[in-house]
């Protein structure tokens, strides 16, 4: 089995990850089993890290050989939106190893043919996530269940995985539980990911990722006196659907404690939950990032994540369409902000659309 870390990988971001060269040596040490061979082909090319260009390698320099390709099942999910994913399908079969308990994979998407490429390994799943094993790096733990101990103590020889947000993590570990924290983790990521797409500040779509959640395990008591003390008062919709209040506490108590003084930042907390018309561009991210988090596992969740891909604007039509929609069946009140977000952006698309054509 060949172990093959890549030189920089489409869908991440170069400023948070390990060096190439710390990379491989990382998983050297965590694949010392002589079944496994760790290749250092795609840090070689140098270049951005296509599948497709290391599979045509591979069959190069295994001509007579059938390659197959092991992948998380989330990744199958996203399988079409990857570079030349047909001629991957071409060149290796692809393993799919479930990542979550009742994974069920959608493969409508593609053709019969192409389905006798894809094979599902029947293992037993084991979840956890990179964003997790990072949390725990950062707080400083050992886990030798998920980390090997040569890795963790190369990682703490080299201070790797620093993003400079260790003080903004102690407190929210003292205001958050583990869930809540886990999903901040994974929404920063994921804000910083689609900032370095859509050309938004990185380290402040990282931050306000981070912190969007800071009050969502307060009591809703201390809540209230938060919003209070800030002097925006709550309307009538929002009395009645606390659900909303984190949003307003979490901004209003960063900028009070002193801990943001970002405008950009404590707006982006502001309205991640509701949305509103006329978003700025770090508040469309993180209230997508919000939706489309490693973390989340709602029904269209895949769906939204394709249309991230395509545009942010696509992305808040649609989860602004679900979230009324699913309010409005509940017979629960609907926020005046993600109505308006709705037709501000159903409007700008439309615009968009007539100008195109």
């Amino acid at each position: 089995m060949l172990i093959i870390p890549s030189c920089i990988p489409p869908h991440k971001l170069p400023g948070k990850l390990a060096s190439g060269e710390d990379r491989l040596n990382m998983c050297r040490l965590a694949f010392e089993d002589e079944r496994f061979e760790v290749s250092s082909i795609e840090l070689d090319r140098g270049s951005k890290s296509y599948t497709v260009e290391t599979l045509r390698e591979l069959k190069k320099i295994y001509p007579e050989d059938e390659l197959y390709f092991i992948i998380g099942s989330d990744m199958l999910a996203t399988l079409t939106g990857w570079y030349l994913w047909e001629e991957i399908l071409e060149l290796a079969y692809i393993c799919a190893a479930s990542r979550e308990n009742g994974f069920v994979p959608d493969l409508s998407v593609f053709t019969d043919e192409q389905k006798e490429r894809i094979i599902l390994l029947d293992v037993e799943p084991f979840e956890v996530s990179s964003t997790e094993i990072r949390v725990i790096i950062a707080r400083g733990e050992q886990s030798p269940a998920l980390i090997s101990p040569k890795v963790a103590d190369y990682i703490r020889e080299n201070s790797l995985y620093d993003d400079g947000l260790s003080d903004y993590r102690k407190l929210l570990s003292e205001k958050l539980d583990d869930y809540r924290m886990h999903h901040s983790e994974c929404v920063s990521e994921c804000a910083a990911v689609l900032a370095e797409k859509y050309g938004a500040d990185v380290e402040k779509a990282r931050l306000a990722g981070l912190l969007h959640d800071v009050t969502k395990n307060t009591s809703k008591s201390d809540q209230l006196e938060i919003i209070e003390r800030s002097g925006e008062p709550l309307s009538r919709v929002e009395i009645i659907n606390p659900k909303v209040w984190h949003q307003i506490s979490g901004a209003a108590f960063l900028k009070e404690s002193g801990m943001i003084t970002d405008e950009e930042i404590l707006s982006a907390v502001r309205w991640h939950t509701t949305g509103r018309a006329d978003m700025t561009l770090l508040e469309k991210i993180v209230y997508v990032a919000d939706f489309i988090s490693a973390d989340r596992d709602y029904p269209d969740v895949n769906v939204v994540r394709r249309l991230a891909e395509k545009s942010l604007e696509d992305a808040i039509l649609y989860t602004s369409r679900y979230t009324v929609l699913k309010l409005a069946s509940s017979d629960l009140p609907i926020h005046p902000a993600t109505v308006e977000c709705y037709n501000d952006m159903l409007f700008k698309l439309k615009n968009r659309k007539d100008n195109v054509l």
